[in-house]
């Protein structure tokens, strides 16, 4: 790996990291800036509605460009993985341009946030899947958080049909979150210069 390549990476694994971060973050803080929303049974798309829904929209916005920099930092190692987790970047940077409806109405804007966010709901819990052994051959948080991400997917299905969506979703974002952090930080540590340090 060239010495400017070598940088350009670890620009974008910075910028994954402080995106997670920040939509961490945000999401926390919404939690109090935004008591209406009711955490556990209305989705969290919801803050874009109203007050500060310009800072729910602009987190949603860069968690899509921290996870299509993170594809382009991997891409020669992970492969399928780099891909799928692009698909996820590439409907959460619009997503964040078509807010959610208000609860009781139908427009195209709120059919097109739904649309996107059916597409990432799914594909960054495939990108961990795929992910496994693309980007840390042998660490096992690849293989537990695959796991728990398909294991919050399950839990959302479920607790949707239980008036309980809210908090499923809230704790899936926060795995995806968090699963973005660790691929972004584990590979900032360990460059592909040093893969078989890691096999």
């Amino acid at each position: 790996m060239s010495a400017s390549h070598g940088s350009a990476t670890t620009v974008l694994l910075v910028v994954t990291i402080v995106a997670a971060v920040v939509d961490l973050v945000v999401l926390a803080v919404f939690h109090v800036a935004r008591p209406d929303v009711d955490p556990v049974t209305r989705p969290t798309s919801e803050y874009t509605l109203g007050t500060f829904g310009v800072v729910a929209s602009g987190a949603t916005a860069f968690v899509g460009l921290g996870a299509l920099a993170l594809a382009w930092a991997v891409r020669e190692q992970a492969g399928p993985a780099a891909l799928v987790l692009a698909v996820f970047g590439a409907v959460k940077v619009p997503q964040a341009f078509f807010p959610i409806d208000p609860l009781g109405a139908l427009s195209t804007t709120g059919l097109v946030h739904d649309v996107l966010g059916t597409i990432a709901f799914f594909a960054l819990p495939l990108a961990a899947v795929l992910g496994i052994r693309a980007f840390v051959p042998g660490r096992r948080w690849a293989v537990g958080g695959a796991v728990a991400l398909v294991g919050a997917v399950v839990a959302v299905l479920a607790a949707d049909l239980h008036g309980a969506f809210g908090v499923a979703e809230r704790v899936y974002l926060v795995g995806c979150s968090l699963w973005m952090l660790a691929a972004a930080a584990v590979s900032l540590a360990n460059p592909p210069g040093r893969a078989a340090r890691m096999s």
